[in-house]
C-alpha cells in the first residue's frame, strides 16, 4: 500500500471509530465501487466487501476472514462468525457454452454478464463459522445458520438450518411466540429498555413489551466508501430489506409441506443433543 493510501486508511478508520463503528480492514477492504452504510455499534473485522451497496444494522458484528459479496442488507443484532461467505454467485461461469472457462469471453467478441441477485438478512440472525450463503437467498429474522452450512434456499424466521445443502433442523420457538416476536419488532426498541426485560424468557419479555410505553432506538448512521465517508441522518428504523417477516405455512399449519420450495427440511424438533455445532467463535 502506498504511503498516502496508508495515511488515508488510518485517518478514516479512526473517523469510523469516533462514530461508534469499527471496520478493522479500513476503507481498502471495500471494492472500489462499494458503498457501505453502517448504524452505530456495528463492528466488522478484516473482511472483504464486494457488495455494490450494503446496509448493516446496529449492534451487528462480523468476524474476520469473511467475504461479503452479493449481499445488500444485514439487520440489527446479527452475529456472523469467521470465514463466512455471503452472496456466493451461482452462475459466475457459463454452463451451457462450449466450455465453462473465461477464455471464451476474454479478448473476444463474446460477453458473459450473469444477473446476480443479492442476499438479504433479517435481524437477530446468527451465522456460524465457515457457512456459505448463495446469492439471492433471504434469511429470515431470528434464523440460525449452523457451522459450515451451505444455504441454497430461503430460510424462514427463527428456523435453525444445518448441513449441505442446509435443511431445517428445528425452530427456535413455538409458532405463537414466533408470530409475537416478529410483530413486536423488538430490534427497533432502545437497547437500554431491552436490557430491563427478562431476556431469558421470551414469552415474559413479550408480555412486558406489550404493557409498556416503548422508546424506539434512534441510531446515527455513516456511509463509507473508498472515495469518502459521511454522516447520514439518524433514523429510528433501519431502512433495508427486511426479508420473510412472516411465518411460512409449514409452521402455522403443520399439514402443509414445510417451506414449500423455499427451504428443504422438516420442522421436527429433535433433542438438543442431536443438533450440529452452530458456530465456532461467533
Amino acid at each position: 500500500m502506498k504511503i498516502i493510501d496508508s495515511v488515508r486508511d488510518h485517518f478514516w478508520k479512526k473517523w469510523i471509530r469516533q462514530h461508534d463503528c469499527k471496520v478493522a480492514g479500513g476503507i481498502f477492504s471495500l471494492h472500489k465501487r462499494s458503498r457501505l452504510i453502517l448504524e452505530e455499534h456495528v463492528s466488522i473485522g478484516h473482511v472483504v466487501i464486494e457488495s455494490k451497496q450494503l446496509a448493516i444494522g446496529a449492534h451487528t458484528y462480523i468476524r474476520s476472514d469473511c467475504v461479503l459479496s452479493a449481499v445488500s442488507s444485514i439487520g440489527r443484532f446479527c452475529s456472523i462468525s469467521t470465514r463466512c461467505f455471503i452472496g456466493q454467485q451461482k452462475s459466475s461461469h457459463p454452463t451451457d457454452w462450449l466450455s465453462s472457462h473465461p477464455f471464451q469471453y476474454t479478448g473476444t467478441a463474446l460477453t458473459f454478464d450473469p444477473v446476480v441477485a443479492d442476499v438479504t438478512i433479517g435481524h437477530d440472525v446468527w451465522i456460524g463459522h465457515s457457512a456459505m450463503i448463495l446469492e439471492g437467498v433471504q434469511i429470515g429474522t431470528g434464523a440460525i445458520i449452523a457451522t459450515r452450512a451451505l444455504v441454497t434456499q430461503d430460510v424462514p424466521p427463527y428456523a435453525i438450518v444445518a448441513g449441505t445443502p442446509a435443511k431445517i433442523i428445528k425452530y427456535r420457538h413455538d409458532p405463537d411466540t414466533i408470530e409475537k416476536l416478529l410483530a413486536s419488532e423488538w430490534w427497533n426498541v432502545d437497547v437500554n429498555v431491552l436490557q430491563t426485560l427478562p431476556l431469558d424468557d421470551p414469552k415474559a419479555a413479550l408480555i412486558q413489551l406489550q404493557g409498556m410505553p416503548l422508546k424506539q432506538a434512534t441510531y446515527r448512521k455513516i456511509e463509507v466508501s473508498r472515495k469518502n465517508t459521511t454522516v447520514l441522518p439518524a433514523t429510528p428504523l433501519l431502512v433495508i430489506a427486511a426479508p420473510m417477516q412472516k411465518m411460512p405455512e409449514s409452521i402455522v399449519n403443520p399439514g402443509v409441506a414445510p417451506c414449500s420450495q423455499s427451504c428443504a427440511g422438516s420442522p421436527a424438533l429433535p433433542p438438543q443433543s442431536e443438533l450440529p455445532p452452530l458456530a465456532g467463535r461467533g
